[in-house]
């Protein structure tokens, strides 16, 4: 099991092939992304309609 942290989709897909395709003992591989925010931002407060300060 490898666990990564890429920037995008395609960075993982590169990584995937670059690293893993050409192994012979790697006869197969599974992904799973898990999707991590890793800032935390405050949203801005809502002005009813739903849609934040700024119409």
């Amino acid at each position: 099991m490898v666990h990564v942290a890429v920037p995008d989709i395609e960075w993982l897909h590169a990584f995937r092939m670059d690293r893993f395709s050409a192994r012979r003992e790697v006869v197969s591989f599974r992904s799973s992304v898990i999707h991590q925010q890793t800032s935390s931002r405050v949203p801005s407060p809502l002005d009813g309609t739903g849609h934040g300060e700024g119409k």
